[in-house]
């Protein structure tokens, strides 16, 4: 039997298998970028399924079936006992096999699968639609497993949340030798399961087709139910966006933390490649304007399927003043809590503000000030520039790290907004020219399938088209005729100059608004944006063995940013759900395996600690609305071992309030907008942020 973990809900590819489950899935099809085949493992919490509801329930079917069968009367559930003990076990055995399946088929659901199989029928016999490697009965006591000392493949093990219980390698093993009988919960991990994402039901086929929703605003006034209509809004809205970012935080799976050997460190993939901060650069872009494929596919990729892109500051070691600055940070963050946690200034906390709202700021849930959690194991000061001299607030934290400590601060501030800037630039001028949102009405690539509805040629920065040819900032030869090439290349222009605008003028980075732009706005005296420093403690052992444990020390979230920019740590701890492989991933081990390939010697280390090269940019919410859900909001914890507490200094790159979202004037033509956007048009940025505040961000 494997080594399977037991007690919580997970999933992930199968290693033991790497071939196409289902001829359903066949390329010639036309669906093969909608189904995506492969074999899953998958971990089942019994409590969380009810799986001891749920089998009592399957037991009490199948029984009336069979009392039906041999004449009894009733409802035929007491009827048992004329069933002979062979074929009672099989009731049993079925009863058990069947509920599991439902379980795997709700917690598959969740991750946006489904199990593959031709025919449900197919999937009847016990072990065909997987293989059992763990079974653990719940809600017995820990002495019977005393009983259970017999040669039969029974192992203990101990879990998450759970004392030590037998564990069988098979359902029929925990029927016969467990005495397990339905309505007794079980946990238990099945592998090899077939399994393909979800198809696009009809509703999103027509959500697809409707982005700005008319189609469904006539039928509602004809009295008429599109499908998915009477469903949620999906990801059409503020509160679908919400929605779909705490579905997929409850479906992440809540494993046991790894030590760091036994981490995901990242695949072959490009997308898990560490890029140089050079190449997210506006002024990196190809000679014409747009923005550059290779960089732009580098960061849509590390986004869009791993949850984060890992930046090198240092650009392979021909730059390195922006790491020298970082480690200036690191010092000041270990300096602070020094003083505050470790009592090397004992009334240094006294000092501190306790965490309040942040006068100035614009919003009700902007925070600013210092506090303690779980006891004091994390520790946290919210800090946040004031806008006119670039002062960190609290002013009250410069009585314990110093003017120089303020300055090393701020100045990590600038660096990484600045990166954080340039990659929502990237993401949402990908976004908008894969949705041909500045296309111009008439051209032959407007009126090919992806860009249905046309749409004017829209103004950027107050310029015209005709505008930016005279000023230069696009070829004269792109005039009122141009080939389909040429439309193409003059839409990725504008959707660059546009994205440009937005993180300019939407994006709050600490600075005050450009002057001169023609824009309503209101933001305030502070940044929207914190820079947090934090630190995180673990004092877990476990009580068995008295071995130190890694463990989850700040939960699964999202952020309500557009990025939020962490810097890598010494102490690797921050852990990204890979939507691609379905594993945590994280990202400071492969950072690490980077430094060791520029500078193997450790010859650096006496300018700057390796870590302090680094940056691990986490997509937020505000990016997945900006990019038209093409970069969903990372699902990311932290974890921590006994033996260090982590330091981190993340900033949460957020929206300048008192400005609003102008579809048009950022995202381009409003007729491919989508549902997303055109729910945020007009509003103030504030009250975007404040609409996907329900939950806490870190």
């Amino acid at each position: 039997m494997d080594d399977p973990i037991l007690g919580n809900t997970w999933m992930k590819k199968s290693t033991s298998v790497d071939f196409v489950p289902s001829k359903s899935t066949n390329v010639e099809s036309g669906n093969s970028a909608n189904v995506r085949s492969v074999y899953v493992d998958v971990g089942i919490d019994g409590r969380v399924f009810g799986t001891g509801d749920l089998s009592r329930r399957m037991h009490d079917a199948l029984m009336v079936v069979a009392g039906r069968r041999r004449g009894v009367g009733g409802d035929g559930i007491d009827g048992g006992d004329d069933v002979d003990d062979g074929l009672m076990d099989l009731y049993l055995l079925y009863a058990m096999d069947a509920s599991a399946k439902e379980a795997v088929k709700a917690a598959m659901d969740g991750y946006g699968y489904v199990i593959d199989l031709e025919k449900d029928e197919d999937m009847q016999d016990e072990g065909s639609w997987g293989r059992i490697d763990g079974v653990m009965l719940l809600d017995r006591d820990d002495d019977d497993d005393d009983d259970d000392d017999d040669d039969g493949g029974g192992s203990s093990s101990s879990s998450s949340g759970t004392t030590s219980r037998t564990i069988y390698p098979s359902f029929a093993e925990a029927i016969a030798r467990g005495n397990w009988k339905p309505g007794t919960g079980y946990s238990f991990v099945v592998r090899e399961v077939p399994a393909r994402r979800k198809a696009i039901d009809l509703g999103a086929l027509l959500r697809a087709l409707d982005p700005d929703g008319k189609l469904h605003a006539e039928a509602r006034e004809r009295g008429i139910i599109l499908p998915g209509e009477e469903e949620e809004d999906g990801v059409n809205s503020l509160r679908g966006l919400l929605s779909d970012c705490e579905r997929r935080v409850r479906s992440a799976p809540y494993e046991v933390a790894r030590d760091e050997s036994e981490a995901h460190r990242g695949g072959s993939s490009k997308g898990y490649d560490v890029i140089s901060r050079r190449a997210l650069l506006a002024n990196s872009r190809d000679a014409d304007g747009t923005e550059n494929r290779k960089t732009l596919l580098h960061v849509m990729d590390s986004l869009a399927n791993h949850g984060c892109l890992i930046v090198d500051l240092t650009d392979g070691d021909e730059s390195t003043d922006d790491a020298y600055i970082m480690s200036e940070m690191w010092k000041t963050t270990s300096h602070f809590f020094d003083k505050v946690v470790d009592g090397e200034d004992g009334d240094a906390a006294s000092r501190l503000p306790p965490m309040h709202i942040a006068e100035g700021v614009g919003s009700s849930t902007a925070m600013v000030g210092y506090a303690s959690f779980k006891d004091g194991d994390n520790q946290f000061l919210e800090t946040r520039l004031r806008r006119s001299d670039g002062a960190l607030l609290p002013l009250e934290t410069s009585s314990i790290i110093g003017e120089d400590g303020v300055r090393s601060m701020v100045d990590a501030f600038r660096i990484m907004s600045d990166v954080g800037r340039d990659v929502v630039r990237i993401a949402t001028a990908a976004s908008s020219v894969e949705a041909g949102a500045f296309l111009t009405e008439g051209s032959a690539v407007a009126s090919s399938p992806r860009g249905v509805g046309g749409g004017s040629s829209p103004s950027i920065a107050g310029l015209s088209f005709e505008e930016k040819v005279i000023s230069g900032i696009v070829d004269e030869g792109l005039g009122s005729e141009f080939s389909e090439e040429d439309a193409a290349r003059r839409a990725k222009i504008l959707a660059s100059d546009a994205a440009i605008l937005l993180t300019e003028e939407i994006m709050d980075d600490g600075r005050p608004l450009i002057v001169g732009r023609d824009i309503e706005h209101d933001e305030g005296p502070v940044s929207m944006s914190p820079l947090r420093i934090c630190r995180y403690s673990n004092n877990n052992v476990d009580k068995f063995s008295r071995r130190k444990m890694t463990s989850e020390v700040f939960g699964a979230h999202t952020d309500t940013s557009f990025v939020t920019i962490i810097p890598a740590a010494k102490v690797s701890g921050l852990e990204v759900f890979d939507e691609d492989s379905l594993k945590w991933f994280r990202p400071e081990l492969k950072a690490r395996r980077h430094a060791k390939t520029l500078d193997p010697g450790g010859d650096m280390e006496a300018r700057f600690p390796w870590h302090c090269r680094y940056l691990v940019i986490v997509p937020g919410e505000l990016l997945q609305l900006t990019s038209r859900n093409n970069i969903p909001a990372a699902v990311h914890r932290v974890v921590a071992t006994t033996d260090a507490p982590r330091l981190s200094a993340p900033v949460l790159l957020r929206c300048r309030p008192g400005t609003r979202m102008d579809v048009e004037r950022y995202m381009g033509s409003p007729t491919r907008a989508g549902g997303l956007l055109l729910d945020s048009n007009g509003m103030r940025m504030e009250d975007i942020h404040d609409a996907l505040q329900s939950k806490q961000d870190a």
